[in-house]
């Protein structure tokens, strides 16, 4: 197994996590937490294989969708023990985010594009899957509140444009992006980080 594909799968199972996680405290059943444990697996890396006109990788690879799926019987059985606080939807987002943000941008450099398309596909596939998933569980999705999340992206992406630029390896380049993308998430939940947004009084004329 690559690289690549290790962290692929991983990052498959921990967007499943983080959909699962939402579809079970949104009270859904069974299905509808394998359904939308299932786009947020799939979602953002279908966006960016289309995008970028290669084959769906789901649709070449029969591992993700069980895979997906398995993550949701998983933490549909076992919440539980898992729900005692908000860190286990986080953390199992942040995962996939930096998992998802390495894997876009490198389908975008081995597609030969630059680095607009790099941080672009990088974005699509970290992000896609969790806005596809918010959308469905009827909530604002994340990447358009206040918290540091399609950033912490960007910043991964473009490490690893400029690690593969400097032949550093598509190894080091993938956990490099992966770790730093992760890091700035889980460093922007601890400490509170946000963008700035303007507070409109509905009031005013």
């Amino acid at each position: 197994m690559t690289t690549i594909q290790f962290l692929d799968y991983l990052g498959t199972f921990a967007f499943a996590a983080s959909g699962a996680l939402k579809g079970v405290r949104k009270e859904m059943d069974i299905f509808g937490v394998a359904v939308l444990a299932t786009v947020t697996a799939i979602g953002g890396g279908t966006i960016r294989d289309t995008l970028l006109k290669a084959d769906v990788f789901w649709l070449r690879d029969p591992v993700y969708v069980p895979l997906a799926v398995a993550a949701a019987v998983a933490v549909f059985a076992l919440y539980h023990w898992v729900q005692r606080g908000r860190w286990e939807l986080l953390i199992a987002d942040a995962v996939g985010l930096g998992v998802f943000t390495a894997i876009g941008a490198a389908k975008a450099w081995d597609a030969g594009t630059g680095l607009v398309g790099v941080v672009t596909m990088a974005c699509l596939t970290g992000v896609g899957g969790g806005i596809i998933r918010d959308v469905l569980a009827r909530d604002v999705p994340v990447v358009l509140r206040e918290e540091v999340y399609a950033s912490a992206t960007m910043a991964g992406a473009f490490l690893f444009y400029v690690l593969m630029r400097a032949e550093a390896g598509q190894g080091v380049a993938l956990w490099s992006a992966a770790t730093l993308t992760l890091a700035i998430r889980l460093a922007s939940i601890a400490l509170r980080w946000h963008l700035p947004r303007r507070i409109v009084d509905e009031r005013e004329p």
